[in-house]
């Protein structure tokens, strides 16, 4: 991961086998699929729904890791076994998450204009 960017694409070129039509439908649906839910997340932490707010950051695991997005490792492990915390603490951690995966966005966004136009 570069000192610039909050993700690493060295899986996903490998999985997309450096095929450009495979690559901007991985990107496609990476956008789509982890923009709901963290929409999801949000509305589940609003709610107070801290099950569904577990369930929904288990689900993005895989995505973050393919995508290299390690900065948010320990607030998803955190989201997901969430039992017992402070429910201003998960609150600030979900922030974080937007947060960070609003920069990610923007980013793929500004790498790749083509995709996103």
């Amino acid at each position: 991961m570069s000192a610039n960017k909050p993700y690493d694409l060295t899986t996903i070129y490998a999985i997309s086998d450096n095929n450009p039509e495979f690559l901007e439908k991985l990107l496609l649906v990476f956008t789509d699929a982890i923009g709901n839910d963290i929409a999801a997340i949000k509305v589940a932490a609003d709610n107070n729904d801290w099950p569904e707010v577990g369930q929904l950051a288990h689900k993005i695991k895989p995505s973050l890791s393919h995508f290299g997005i390690t900065s948010l490792t320990d607030i998803v492990r955190g989201l997901e076994h969430n039992s017992g915390t402070d429910p201003s603490y998960l609150k600030a951690m979900v922030i974080q998450l937007d947060n960070v995966m609003n920069n990610v966005l923007m980013g793929l966004k500004e790498e790749f204009p083509v995709v996103f136009k």
